[in-house]
């Protein structure tokens, strides 16, 4: 009976190893998918001296239809002259959270993807856009799943 335990469990060992190495490759063959968005701002307004909050419409750049919406805090370090905004951002099927940095006089941002729900459960990746004119920031997450 020791013996027949024994090498069933042997026998299991290189099929699990097998299964470890096929996940792997999986999950190394994840793609990165790029969302190109246009903010529209809706509402904004300041909270303290250098903080404010407002949210945005969000649309794709690419059939300028409505996609979802924002919700976004910020604020402003006058001495350094740097802004981080954190956005959580509601499509159908889920949330992504993103925390971004402003710099100078720069109207440029870049920042990270935090986390996110539902279909973007495990969400990884990056943020980059510009503000631009008549309250649209153009917006570009690059991320995997």
């Amino acid at each position: 009976m020791k013996k027949t335990a024994a090498a069933l469990l042997l026998m299991t060992v290189p099929a699990l190893a097998g299964a470890a190495v096929l996940q792997d490759t999986a999950t190394a063959e994840t793609a990165t998918h790029t969302k190109k968005l246009i903010l529209h701002e809706q509402d904004s307004h300041r909270v303290g001296k250098y903080d404010f909050v407002g949210t945005d419409r969000v649309r794709s750049a690419a059939t300028r239809d409505v996609v979802g919406y924002d919700s976004f805090t910020g604020n402003f370090n006058p001495q350094s002259k740097r802004a981080v905004i954190q956005a959580a951002f509601s499509f159908k099927g889920g949330i992504i959270v993103v925390r971004a940095h402003l710099v100078g006089d720069s109207r440029k941002f870049t920042g990270r993807i935090l986390h996110g729900t539902g279909a973007y459960s495990g969400i990884e990746g990056t943020v980059s856009g510009r503000e631009g004119s008549h309250n649209r920031t153009f917006l570009t997450m690059t991320y995997t799943l």
